[in-house]
């Protein structure tokens, strides 16, 4: 039977499902797979006591070395900023006269994602994921439509959705529309092949999907890659809507969690690590990958000594100007120099009206350099600037050692590891790894904003909405329903908590670092019209710009897990996999990936790895 034939039988089938051939049905299901092994290691443990050195400690460099801890392996964790977490990083602020938690931004926990879930369970970190009701998607009109977590066969599950949409139709999806073929027939090969040479916004053009099944679906799912449509592969939006919607056995079910996750994930996984007798070195910069005889020996840590010059005359008589890699002013005493690394996580400081701020974490100091707001646990570090004829030298202060491994792990994100690859000298050792490692981008900006409101939201609203046909807005949390300690402030006072989120800031509209806040207020107003009077009694907001970019016809690009290097591996989001996963889980999974590589290599048993299923349901059928 050919493909497209298929697809608009399957669209009938639910007549067979009421005459009773539901079991026949099944056999379309896609459960959970096993990921095949890469050896037939048996060993419990590695028998010699290898060292690994893993840098970053996100989720995917907490993956690699817990699992290869837990397999007899030394293993040393380099993280650059203060604490564990990466993009999941969270903290405590004060807000209103409590202490409550901060993140990134809201987490969603989807049933889908099977090794992540193992390793939090493996380390106890899955206490307090909450499950929620329904994903449901917000329009600009005011319309919601809600999506169950359906644990149906295909065609079952689309049934499913076409039936409980008040939107969307069979005359939607049905016919001859080659974009909804693609998206039934995912292919790990061939959708790649035929699909990573446009964007997505083409792909829902020429696929004939425009309608209410682009605005309902594609569109407010694809944004949620963290990426703009029109620079989203429309292979990699195949591919995410595969894992999301059609090629698990989960539906859309997942959990938010019911506590800030620096206490309910990040303080758990730290304490398995370290009982694991991981070696934990936050606050150290990995700078290079040492190398000898084609293999990787290690690590140089610490940041290069260096002078940032200018000329005297070139120093403003008031406020601060930016000098390298920190900031320089005048003062009755002579000259002040502080460094623009954030205190906090180590990102970079920005000027703003009354100071200084931190666009990832809003943190905030004031224009000498204090800490006054937010996560910094300390002012400005000083920098040492002396006058040498005519110019102010400023003395960034260096500190290097060496670390000595059998096998390093790189689990950082894009920019940190393109730092690396360069201070490696990585084209000589490994020219294909760093032509990889230098095509993948980062994706456009996002903004998190959260807004304690004197006004309660309405009570039959959701937790989690992805929102559609807003300019900025592409999800609202509602703290206030899920998480702790923002349930009892909003009971306590009548008020709630509501966080915004824009994940792709397109460059036109890039621009202060609180600009995001009005224009996020101003779409929440209007999506939730119970808030359009309320008061907003604090805010806080934040820009990050560390998302994957996953840009057309950068698949075959992609380094995977394995380089040219025996003993180096890779781990993030970024990589290359050959079974389908993505954000969270694909960094976990990558991590224990990598971990599975190394011990394949020392013929010790490799953890246990699940996926979705790799092919999409019409896959292989002809056209």
């Amino acid at each position: 039977m050919k493909r497209r034939t298929l697809l608009k039988a399957s669209l009938a089938a639910s007549a067979l499902a009421a005459a009773g051939f539901a079991v026949v049905l099944r056999a379309f299901r896609a459960d959970r797979q096993t990921v095949p092994k890469l050896g037939d290691g048996t060993l419990a443990s590695t028998p010699t006591s290898k060292h690994v050195a893993v840098v970053g400690g996100g989720l995917a460099g907490m993956a690699a070395a817990a699992t290869l801890a837990e397999r007899g392996y030394r293993v040393t964790l380099v993280e650059k900023a203060n604490a564990l977490g990466g993009k999941l990083s969270g903290w405590p602020i004060e807000v209103l006269g409590e202490t409550v938690p901060m993140e990134h931004g809201f987490h969603g926990f989807f049933s889908q994602y099977y090794n992540l879930r193992v390793f939090l369970a493996e380390a106890g970190a899955d206490q307090h994921l909450v499950p929620q009701p329904a994903y449901t998607v917000l329009f600009e009109d005011g319309r919601e439509e809600a999506f169950g977590g359906q644990k149906l066969p295909f065609p079952m599950d689309l049934l499913q959705v076409l039936k409980e949409s008040p939107s969307l139709d069979l005359e939607h999806v049905a016919g001859d529309r080659p974009g909804m073929q693609a998206l039934l027939s995912y292919d790990p090969v061939k959708t790649f092949e035929q699909w990573d040479h446009i964007d997505a916004e083409t792909f829902v053009r020429e696929g004939r999907l425009e309608g209410p099944f682009a605005e309902l679906i594609l569109r407010p799912f694809g944004q949620a890659s963290m990426n703009g449509l029109k620079q989203l592969s429309a292979a990699e939006l195949i591919r995410f809507f595969h894992f999301y919607m059609l090629g698990n056995p989960e539906g859309l079910g997942f959990d938010a969690l019911g506590l800030g996750c620096h206490l309910s994930i990040l303080a758990p996984l730290k304490a398995h690590l370290e009982t694991l007798g991981v070696t934990l070195r936050t606050g150290t910069l990995a700078r290079s990958v040492r190398f000898e005889n084609g293999r990787a020996v290690g690590l140089v840590l610490g940041d290069v000594a260096q002078d940032h010059r200018i000329e005297l005359a070139q120093i403003p008589e008031q406020g601060w100007v930016a000098v390298g890699a920190a900031f320089l002013r005048r003062t009755p005493d002579g000259l002040e120099a502080r460094s623009s690394r954030c205190t906090h996580m180590g990102c970079p400081v920005q000027l703003a009206q009354s100071g200084f701020v931190c666009p990832c974490h809003n943190g905030r100091y004031d224009s000498d350099g204090r800490n006054i707001g937010g996560p910094p646990p300390k002012p400005m570090e000083k920098v040492v600037v002396e006058i040498v004829g005519t110019q102010a030298v400023l003395q960034m202060p260096g500190q290097e050692e060496t670390l000595d491994a059998d096998s390093v792990v790189l689990a950082t994100e894009v920019g940190p590891l393109q730092a690396i690859a360069q201070a490696s000298a990585l084209e000589q050792h490994a020219p294909t790894l760093n032509a990889s490692i230098q095509a993948v981008g980062m994706a456009e900006p996002y903004a998190v904003c959260r807004f304690w409101f004197d006004t309660p939201v309405r009570a039959d609203r959701t937790s989690f909405y992805t929102v559609a046909g807003y300019r900025w807005t592409d999800s609202l949390a509602i703290y206030s329903k899920f998480q702790a300690p923002y349930i009892a402030w909003a009971e306590g006072s009548g008020g709630s908590v509501v966080e915004s989120h824009a994940y792709a800031i397109p460059p036109q509209d890039q621009g202060r670092v609180d600009a995001p806040r009005d224009v996020l207020l101003a779409e929440l107003r209007d999506a939730f019209p119970e808030l359009a009077d309320a008061k907003v009694l604090h805010s806080e907001t934040m820009t990050q710009d560390n998302f994957t970019r996953f840009g057309v016809g950068e698949w075959d690009k992609r380094s995977p897990v394995h380089t040219e290097i025996p003993n180096l591996f890779l781990a993030g989001d970024h990589v290359k996999l050959e079974f389908p996963a993505y954000l969270m889980e694909a960094a976990v999974s990558s991590g224990r990936l990598a971990a599975a590589h190394i011990c394949a290599q020392d013929g010790v048993a490799e953890p246990e790895l699940y996926a979705v299923s790799s092919r999409g349901r019409l896959a292989g059928l002809p056209v």
